[in-house]
């Protein structure tokens, strides 16, 4: 019997927590971006929904951290090993928790006023009034300058007609803010251009420009400012200004900086509220987590502690099948490991003397059937002197009787030296001759002896034909015979089927082979569990009882071990661990 945590349970409860921890980094980041950035806005329903989802969140935890203190409290008060040392690991770990928290508590608070006080104070207010008015001076002035040129323009000027490159370069040095100048005929085809080519203005887009108005033309990062002076002959003059790079993205960001800055500063003491709920709101699920994790630390800290406890009880009971599973690599493991070692010598050693004794004993009763059979044989050899007499006697009733008395005494003869030689056989066995070879061969050697028996088959199930053993074959051989024979006897000579299948199986740094043996047959008896394996023991009329006993020595041998599991009408199936290649 073993003893250990399923693996699957220790990954699950890891798993868990890693999903836990993400959903809560989940929901802080998701009621930050949507409720902090609509906060001055309005506390609308989604928001209220975020907020009972993430207040919902720490309420489960808490539900649960409540559990596992009721559970503890009911332990403690069946008193179950290790509920002591785990209340002890727990407070520890809720202190350690505590200490770690409460100054980051401190410090974070601390932060956020800090960076609060530094954010509306030192003029930042005034330095985005100051820059948003210094950009809507500078636009104001170039619109201004745009419009003073249009008008000029309008008036009329024969230069611009005659010469509009030479026009173009004085406008360039009386009024360097220009950055072009474009001449269309009045077939809106272009006459002239000069300056900057980011201000080119296409043919098709000059409706768009409107006489004497200032517009605004905006591309990529590229925003201009025009204007239209219509001329003589309706031509039409486009002059242009290049807005620096950025200007509107800029204009733009400053504006909604400040606009955001003055809602923040009308909403500060409540703003700084909720910085520090938000903090507490992030915190607190992940204090009461680190409490559940502690649960489970402690568990896996005391569990070994615990097994240590039952196993020991259930060795001094008498139980040394019990063994402990442990998947960790620490100081509890070593000891674990230790344990289990000190169990497996015991249970072999056990084993070992069992099976000594039980070999001294059948010695001596070998021995002692052998004194008893020998006490018929006088009888026996009276009896064929007395038909010899007869015979030179010449006795009239000779014939009659010399052939019943002969066969029965050569029956019995037979009988008492088959018996004899089967204990022979069980008190000599000689040790195994052992060398590597297939199981399914062996297998195939022991089932042709009963391919030829009617109404009864051999399959094979799940039987890999590349397993190897370490044994000797002809002792192996026997096993397997004397297997098949049993079952094919329990199932009653109304025909059946035995299942053999076989499998590699790992026990600590040994390699086994499990082979199983499977009839359907009558199954055993509760009764004779503990005396199947007895030599001598037999429920059949004409068995001598010595079969399985000289299967479990010769498995015994082989550094093995053989069990059955069987049920009544259900069958029986013969498990055999042996040394793989």
């Amino acid at each position: 019997m073993k003893h250990g945590r399923n693996a699957s349970t220790s990954l699950t409860s890891i798993f868990s927590i890693v999903v836990l921890y993400l959903l809560i980094v989940a929901v802080v980041v998701l009621l930050s971006q949507h409720l902090l950035t609509e906060f001055t806005i309005g506390f609308d329903a989604s928001n209220a929904l975020i907020l009972v989802g993430a207040l919902a969140f720490p309420a489960v935890l808490l539900v649960v951290l409540v559990v596992q203190l009721i559970r503890l409290v009911r332990d403690r008060a069946a008193g179950r090993p290790g509920v002591g040392f785990k209340l002890r690991l727990l407070l520890f770990f809720g202190v350690v928790v505590l200490l770690a928290s409460v100054p980051q508590a401190v410090l974070s608070i601390t932060v956020i006023n800090t960076v609060m006080s530094s954010w509306f104070g030192g003029g930042t207010g005034e330095a985005l009034e100051g820059g948003l008015a210094a950009s809507l001076r500078h636009y104001e002035s170039k619109v201004e300058n745009l419009e003073q040129v249009a008008e000029r323009f309008s008036a009329g000027d024969a230069r611009l007609l005659a010469d509009p490159e030479d026009a173009w370069y004085d406008l360039r040095s009386i009024n360097p803010d220009i950055d072009a100048f474009q001449l269309f005929d009045a077939e809106r085809e272009e006459l002239f251009f000069g300056g900057a080519e980011p201000a080119r203005l296409e043919a098709d887009d000059l409706p768009a420009v409107r006489d004497g108005m200032v517009m605004r033309d905006s591309a990529a990062e590229t925003s201009v400012l025009r204007v239209r002076a219509s001329l003589e002959n309706g031509r039409h003059a486009v002059i242009s200004i290049v807005l620096p790079p950025g200007f509107e993205r800029s204009a733009e960001l400053l504006t909604t900086a400040r606009e955001s800055f003055l809602q923040y500063e009308r909403v500060q003491p409540v703003f700084l509220l909720l910085l520090v709920a938000f903090y507490g709101l992030f915190s607190f699920p992940l204090i009461l987590m680190a409490i559940l994790v502690s649960f489970l630390l402690s568990d896996e800290i005391i569990r070994p502690i615990v097994q240590l406890e039952e196993a020991t009880r259930r060795v001094a009971e008498g139980d040394f099948s019990i063994r402990i599973l442990t998947r960790s690599k620490d100081d509890l493991s070593l000891l674990v490991d230790s344990f289990n070692r000190m169990v497996g010598e015991l249970e072999r050693t056990r084993v070992k003397m069992k099976q000594t004794e039980k070999v001294a004993a059948w010695q001596e009763i070998a021995q002692r059937l052998a004194h008893e059979i020998k006490n018929p044989l006088t009888p026996i050899k009276l009896s064929a002197e007395r038909l010899v007499r007869k015979y030179h006697a010449g006795s009239e009733d000779f014939d009659k009787a010399f052939e019943p008395a002969m066969q029965s005494i050569i029956g019995e003869v037979e009988n008492l030296n088959e018996l004899l030689a089967e204990f022979r056989a069980f008190t000599r066995l000689p040790k195994p001759q052992r060398e590597r070879i297939v199981l399914r061969r062996l297998l195939d050697d022991a089932a042709a002896m009963y391919e030829h028996v009617h109404g009864h088959t051999i399959r094979y199930e799940s039987l890999p034909e590349d397993i190897e053993v370490v044994v000797d074959p002809k002792q192996m051989k026997q096993v397997f015979v004397n297997l098949f024979r049993n079952a094919f006897d329990a199932m009653n000579g109304e025909g059946g089927e035995v299942v053999v299948s076989a499998d590699l199986v790992t026990k600590g740094n040994t390699r086994y082979c499990r082979i199983r043996v499977q009839d359907s047959g009558c199954g055993i008896s509760p009764e004779h569990y503990d005396q199947v394996f007895n030599p001598y023991f037999t429920t059949k009329a004409d068995g001598s009882g010595l079969g399985l006993s000289i299967v479990e020595r010769m498995v015994f041998d082989h550094d093995g071990q053989i069990w059955f599991e069987t049920g009544e009408s259900v069958g029986t199936t013969f498990f055999i661990d042996i040394p793989g290649a």
